[in-house]
């Protein structure tokens, strides 16, 4: 990956998350500043990454999908961190996935060579953005989702008007009544089937057939609508013409988020077809996991004899804020808000409290409530001897809106000295 630029990227106190003293700096020193998190050498709020639990993340993912034969395609819509998809790809990522046409481009511009963009491209400037995209790298391979005749119509229409040089793969996506994107029946999608064996071959090829479990109705009280779900998709897949496969190479297969990825890939690798299928996931969260709902789901597989996931991943992601106030008893005020926390899926758990020339101190029974945009409501019990000036280290819910709100995030070993820094694209 071309990451050379990025290390060279001049950071100053104007970066949220950059002491404001700091003089100018190429981000490729950040290690040689001699910040530690715990000596306040940074500001507060500050979001950072533990790098061991990193490691230790993509060791675990890395070794489940290799013991079954899986490919992976992790969704970079999660960090938007080239760095992170350089060492992604280093550990043996098949390609990326992304969620829009900007993201893409992104991946591209810092040399990911295999795209799926896990969604329908959709208007003239987007689809000209891909084809120009394919002008320029030859050696470029990019896969969309479609699922209509009439987005069929949109893609190839604006890709002929581009002059798109070579096609690209079209993945058929699967949705569920309820759901969000994909065809709902079985019919519909020989139907789609039809439309793109009929398409202009220079501009577009059947590629496989794709879905997104973590939005079919139901999970909330069981595991049930996945394994019909991906059922389905099998069934859709199995039943496709012989000759929408004439010339393939392989068929590929894709699904998998980050919390129920062990359901798709067992029912998945049931599909039988005439030539090879490769199964794709494109777990995205996997790769600093979280402190609420993944967690929850991961360790709720693990818990489950009947699933095929029992690894344990650690979170790598925590924001760090300080008690600001306590204005009242049973009540803290912390310097961290909705501009700093996501707080779509939960709102962050407080995990530990450090003192600044004390040390450690227990976190205690403490419950983050509600947040505004700068601050978050911590209740406690009335004889928490929290105090002004504690330093709070806090887990997140849902990676995908946590690095969004961050350009700049510190990477730090055990001791929470700083050793890197992640610059994110959003």
């Amino acid at each position: 990956m071309k990451l050379d630029d990025l290390r060279r990227t001049m950071l100053d106190g104007r970066t949220k998350g950059v002491p404001g003293t700091a003089a100018p700096f190429p981000l490729e020193e950040i290690g040689r500043q001699g910040w530690n998190v715990l000596a306040e050498d940074l500001p507060l709020p500050l979001m950072l990454l533990r790098r061991s639990h990193l490691d230790h993340n993509a060791a675990t993912f890395g070794a489940w999908l290799a013991e079954r034969g899986l490919s992976f395609a992790p969704h970079g819509k999660t960090t938007m961190a080239p760095q992170i998809f350089a060492e992604q790809l280093r550990d043996g990522a098949w390609a990326l996935t992304a969620a829009t046409v900007q993201q893409a481009l992104v991946m591209h511009r810092f040399g990911v060579r295999r795209i799926i963009i896990a969604n329908q491209v959709v208007g003239r400037a987007n689809v000209a953005a891909v084809a120009a995209m394919l002008e320029a790298d030859a050696a470029l391979e990019l896969f969309c989702f479609v699922d209509s005749p009439a987005h069929l119509a949109n893609f190839v229409g604006h890709l002929a008007a581009a002059g798109a040089p070579r096609p690209v793969g079209l993945l058929l996506e699967v949705g569920v009544v309820g759901g969000r994107t994909g065809v709902r029946t079985r019919d519909a999608a020989l139907t789609l089937a039809d439309a793109i064996a009929q398409a202009d071959p220079a501009l577009v090829r059947f590629a496989g057939v794709s879905a997104f479990e973590g939005v079919v109705p139901g999970l909330a009280e069981s595991d049930a609508p996945v394994r019909a779900f991906a059922q389905t998709v099998v069934d859709i897949a199995a039943a496709l013409p012989p000759a929408l496969l004439a010339g393939l190479d392989e068929v590929i297969l894709t699904g998998g988020g980050s919390a129920h990825f062990d359901l798709i890939a067992e029912r998945f690798a049931t599909l039988k077809l005439p030539l090879p299928v490769r199964v794709v996931l494109r777990s995205g969260c996997y790769v600093t996991n979280d402190s609420g709902a993944y967690v929850a789901a991961q360790e709720a597989a693990r818990r489950d004899p009947a699933r095929a996931w029992s690894g344990q991943l650690k979170p790598a992601l925590e924001v760090w804020s300080y008690v600001q106030s306590r204005p009242e008893p049973g009540l803290a005020l912390l310097t961290m808000g909705k501009r700093d926390v996501p707080h779509d899926a939960g709102l962050p758990v407080p995990l530990a409290r450090f003192r600044p020339g004390a040390g450690w101190r227990d976190v205690g029974e403490a419950e983050i409530f509600a947040t505004n945009d700068q601050h978050a409501f911590v209740r406690l019990p009335e004889s928490s001897n929290w105090q002004v000036g504690d330093m709070i280290a806090s887990g997140i819910s849902h990676p995908c809106t946590a690095f969004d709100k961050w350009r700049f995030l510190p990477v730090v070993d055990d001791a929470y000295d700083v050793v890197d820094g992640v610059l994110t694209f959003f």
